[in-house]
């Protein structure tokens, strides 16, 4: 049953195909060309942009030639036509396809890396839901893990990083919004996970600073006086040092008032 409904889709597929042959006059019966013609067929739409034939061709590749070598490339190229085209999730199951029925294919590093690209890609503003961020640090890490030695390496590092900014910025505006509603303790709660979770992150400065800011609302002045000592000290440069000392220094008035 298998074997038969994967002949009517290859007969299906191919139909269309030549279908679209004939209305081109400088087109060629795709019937007569090798597997490995049929791949270059396919190709030339592919580098032309036409996505739909090159997906259809490489598809009836895909389909009628298991166990030749020539569907590595085809499988690989049909996965691309699909993230060419963002249609990244079905992208997704055709790179799948590859790394599960070809593990020692030469693609396979490519399509880790363009399965993290496809969550990358599907991911949203950092204020939505970021189960696809989550997705593509997980994909990044293990990309990076199984081939060091990659050219890929650097731009997975760096959008790696991009991420997990994008998360360390939705848990420090979560931090600023309780603040700014006066729930002072659940936005240190906040900050102190960006800073456990995150601790390279651009917003870490800003996150000391404000949960410092909180506890001084609280009235909790050593907890307060500890955060903005931090900031001094590891992030001596920054503009919110030097808030942070006048920060300090309102502690100390405060601090001396209440020994008088």
């Amino acid at each position: 049953m298998i074997i038969r409904r994967r002949m009517i889709k290859s007969f299906l597929l191919l139909s269309v195909l030549f279908i679209a042959a004939g209305c081109n006059k400088n087109s060629v019966n795709i019937y007569k060309l090798s597997p490995e013609e049929q791949f270059e067929y396919a190709l030339k739409y592919y580098e032309k942009g036409d996505y739909y034939r090159a997906k259809t061709s490489l598809s009836v590749i895909v389909l009628n030639n298991p166990g030749n070598i020539i569907v590595e490339k085809a499988q690989f190229y049909l996965a691309e036509t699909y993230y060419q085209n963002k249609e990244y999730v079905l992208a997704i199951q055709e790179y799948l396809k590859l790394i599960r029925s070809l593990p020692q294919s030469e693609f396979v590093d490519d399509s880790e890396f363009k399965i993290a690209m496809c969550y990358y890609k599907l991911s949203p503003n950092y204020a939505l839901d970021q189960e696809y961020t989550q997705k593509a640090i997980t994909h990044f890490q293990q990309f990076i893990e199984n081939h060091p030695q990659s050219e890929l390496i650097v731009k997975a590092n760096a959008i790696l990083g991009e991420c997990w900014e994008k998360l360390a910025k939705k848990e420090f505006k979560t931090g600023e919004l309780y603040r700014k509603m006066g729930y002072f303790d659940s936005a240190v709660i906040s900050f102190d996970q960006l800073l456990q979770d995150y601790p390279e992150s651009s917003f870490v400065p800003e996150a000391i600073f404000w949960k410092g800011v909180c506890y001084l609302e609280m009235k909790k002045y050593d907890e307060a006086r500890e955060s903005f000592t931090k900031l001094v000290e590891q992030y001596p440069d920054t503009n919110l040092s030097e808030k942070a000392l006048k920060k300090i220094g309102e502690i100390e008035v405060e601090s001396n008032g209440k020994e008088e």
